[in-house]
């Protein structure tokens, strides 16, 4: 039987590229090509002599054993393919769980950042009465126009502290769901808020001063 000159080591060298399933398949197609070849050279074997008889049993023989090595490269296929689809369905499952992790997690990020969103709004319209208590300082002339004042600048500071504390417990939330940059936003503003607030405070009891002064002159 004629063999193929290969390499030494060349396929070993390249079957060590190759996953399980592909060397079981390239075992199992050696081994069909070893038994045809075998096969054929037993039929081919003429029996009209003693000598002929006995190479063609032999010849026979080991196309029987040839036989039995294709029946179990064939069986090491049949398990590579069960064990590539166990492999398979083990990262489709994998994946799906995956899938539904970031779904849940998106939903979790989502209404987080949906509170955040509502405190942005909130920030916004206290930044606007802001303006406009800075606005009526610069326009208050009278003790009336100041008490006036005074009484706006704390519905601010109220605002500004639920705010704050609004602020707190979503930054805590976004901590226990380890959502670090919404985490890192909320401490920001709520420590932004709260100095906004002090310097607004600092603001009305000075205000306050000046009334209880002018209140002493008259």
């Amino acid at each position: 039987m004629k063999k193929i000159a290969q390499r030494p080591g060349s396929r070993d060298a390249r079957d060590r590229d190759l996953g399980e399933l592909t060397l079981a398949a390239l075992a199992l197609e050696r081994e069909l090509d070893r038994f045809e070849e075998l096969a054929a050279t037993a039929r081919r074997l003429p029996l009209d002599t003693r000598r002929g008889v006995e190479r063609a049993a032999k010849a026979t023989t080991e196309a029987a054993e040839g036989q039995s090595q294709v029946n179990a490269t064939l069986g090491a296929l049949v398990a590579a393919i069960t064990s590539a689809r166990e492999r398979h369905e083990a990262n489709a499952l994998a994946l799906q769980t995956r899938g539904e992790e970031i779904r849940a997690r998106a939903e979790e990020v989502s209404a987080l950042y949906e509170r955040f969103s509502a405190l942005g709004d909130e920030g916004k319209l206290i930044n606007q009465l802001v303006q406009d208590a800075a606005a009526s300082q610069r326009e208050a002339a009278t003790p009336a126009q100041v008490r006036a004042l005074v009484g706006d600048i704390e519905g601010i500071e109220d605002r500004m502290s639920k705010l704050v504390e609004i602020a707190r417990a979503l930054n805590q939330a976004a901590t226990a769901a380890t959502i670090s940059d919404l985490a890192e936003q909320t401490d920001a503003l709520r420590q932004q808020v709260a100095a906004a607030k002090n310097k607004l405070g600092l603001l009305r009891k000075g205000l306050t001063a000046q009334l209880e002064d002018a209140s002493k002159l008259n």
